[in-house]
């Protein structure tokens, strides 16, 4: 295994952000990225002359909600440790456990704090109500997306509306630690080519805790808690792990390729993944190194099933030669005596082959969408990317390991910006095997058909391949995006469906 990259990490962003910080926090780097207006330093806006006196001009929507959102005194919520999973067919509650989660963390951080949010997207009108909230009571509130998801032919009313209010407040005359800022990466922050996908937030303080960090699938949408399955864990109190995260961070607002792309470090059960996966320490496929490092037989201390290692996937997007390289090894695996199960949002169909043919037995397969229409484009989708072991794993007979983060089985991945953990623990690795396994036992209705064990060859959520579907066979990628983004899903792009 590669030796930490955190303390290279460390001496690296330091020295260049403070450089950065300067051209940044002028407004250069976020005012570049697009002709919004996004500066970081924009002066509080002049008062109107008190002679001059016009009738007021209608506000739009957007301002109004602006001009309504105050500053208010922190809340107290202290956020729990833990794994936490959304169910978009439950009720308020069930659907929000993430949103929610995270909306009243950032109400509980108080001035002279820090959030620091990095999302493929953010488009939550609560979310970005709280974070507006929190900026005007002082706390620095730092927030990084895929320029994708807010441009001219993409408009994000509320991501351009949290842009505009993070540049007020005079934003300008606080300390340079303390001031606010957006970036929209133009591909991965920290690299040249993939996209700004990482899922990661953090505070410095919320209630009565300290260094929280919050790591997952979940981006800051809307989305996330009505069309999608997700997850997000919470840590906090550890400095150390905060502080990492930060410094990758601080590199991803920058928008500049970082040196180091991979970076791991180790805090107690937890190991940090980041991407773009090159440069020192990159080997192999990440996936494969830890299926791998993994034995069928001799699962002992209770780990596994009589004695055999047992294995639990849920991954949205699984496609692409890497795909079938795992792919590959899992059936290699499975056949060997491997307990394993599956779900699903997307996968190519040469996987789809291995998996259910590619040997004397099926490995169990569920995938975990609902189509209304059966035109291609989901409606709701599994949206975690997790892996948990328990058994035989590195040497160690009773091992329980739970892998999680943002990053898809897919090419694209690796050159991307994803985050991702690896967990030992057996309650951690119980809480996301059972989640896995409820969901294959129950499986949502799909009235477009597909899902459960047969899969959906040839289907996908949208991205660079052909609907397959009656409904609307032959659709140009383009016009299965436009279908996305009008019935309100997040479409998945550079998804190419073997």
């Amino acid at each position: 295994m590669p030796r930490s990259t955190s303390a290279v990490l460390r001496h690296r962003v330091r020295a260049r952000a403070r450089s950065c910080a300067a051209a940044l926090l002028a407004g250069g780097l976020v005012a570049a990225a697009l002709s919004a207006p996004v500066t970081a330093t924009a002066a509080a806006p002049a008062a109107a002359p008190a002679a001059v006196a016009t009738a007021p001009a209608a506000l739009a929507p957007s301002a109004l909600r602006a001009a309504a959102v105050s500053a208010r005194a922190p809340k107290r919520y202290t956020p729990p440790v833990g794994v936490r999973f959304n169910d978009p067919l439950g009720g308020r509650d069930a659907r929000r456990k993430i949103l929610g989660h995270l909306i009243r963390t950032v109400d509980s951080v108080p001035s002279r704090q820090a959030i620091r949010i990095a999302s493929w997207n953010i488009r939550s009108n609560d979310l970005v109500d709280a974070l507006v909230r929190a900026h005007r009571r002082g706390v620095s509130v730092r927030v990084v997306i895929d320029r994708l998801n807010a441009n001219p032919d993409n408009p994000n009313e509320g991501f351009d509306r949290l842009a505009r209010a993070l540049a007020g407040s005079r934003n300008g005359s606080r300390p340079p630690e303390l001031r606010s800022v957006t970036q929209r990466c133009a591909s991965a922050c920290r690299g040249p080519r993939g996209i700004a996908h990482a899922k990661f937030f953090l505070f410095s303080k919320a209630g009565n805790a300290r260094w929280i960090t919050m790591f997952g699938s979940a981006n800051a949408t809307d989305l996330a808690a009505t069309h999608q399955w997700n997850d997000l864990f919470t840590l906090r109190d550890r400095p150390g792990l905060y502080e990492h995260f930060e410094l990758v961070f601080d590199e991803m607002v920058s928008d500049q390729h970082a040196t180091q792309g991979f970076v791991t470090a180790d805090f107690g059960p937890y190991r940090t993944a980041f991407y773009p996966y090159r440069d020192e320490g990159a080997v192999g496929d990440p996936v494969l190194n830890e299926l791998n490092r993994t034995r069928c037989a001799g699962a002992t201390g209770g780990a596994g099933t009589k004695g055999r290692t047992r294995i639990r996937i849920a991954m949205t997007s699984w496609h692409g030669d890497r795909g079938i390289a795992i792919a590959e090894r899992l059936r290699q695996m499975f056949d060997r005596g491997c307990n394993v199960k599956v779900v699903y949002a997307v996968m190519g169909n040469e996987i789809l082959r291995i998996m259910r043919r590619g040997g004397p037995r099926p490995i169990p397969l569920r995938q975990i969408v609902q189509d209304f229409d059966s035109d291609g484009v989901y409606d709701r989708y599994l949206h975690i990317k997790t892996m948990t072991i328990s058994g035989n794993y590195d040497g160690v007979g009773d091992a329980e390991v739970t892998f999680n983060g943002s990053a898809n089985w897919t090419p694209v991945a690796l050159v991307s910006d994803e985050a991702g953990m690896r967990i030992f623990g057996r309650g951690v690795r119980a809480q996301y095997e059972q989640w896995v396994d409820r969901l294959y036992a129950n499986p949502p209705y799909n009235p477009g058909g597909a899902g459960g064990s047969a899969g959906g060859a040839g289907r996908t959520v949208a991205g660079r391949t052909t609907v397959t579907s009656p409904a609307h066979a032959g659709l140009a990628p383009a016009e299965v995006e436009q279908l996305a983004r009008a019935r309100g899903v997040d479409p998945y792009r550079e998804v190419q469906v073997n």
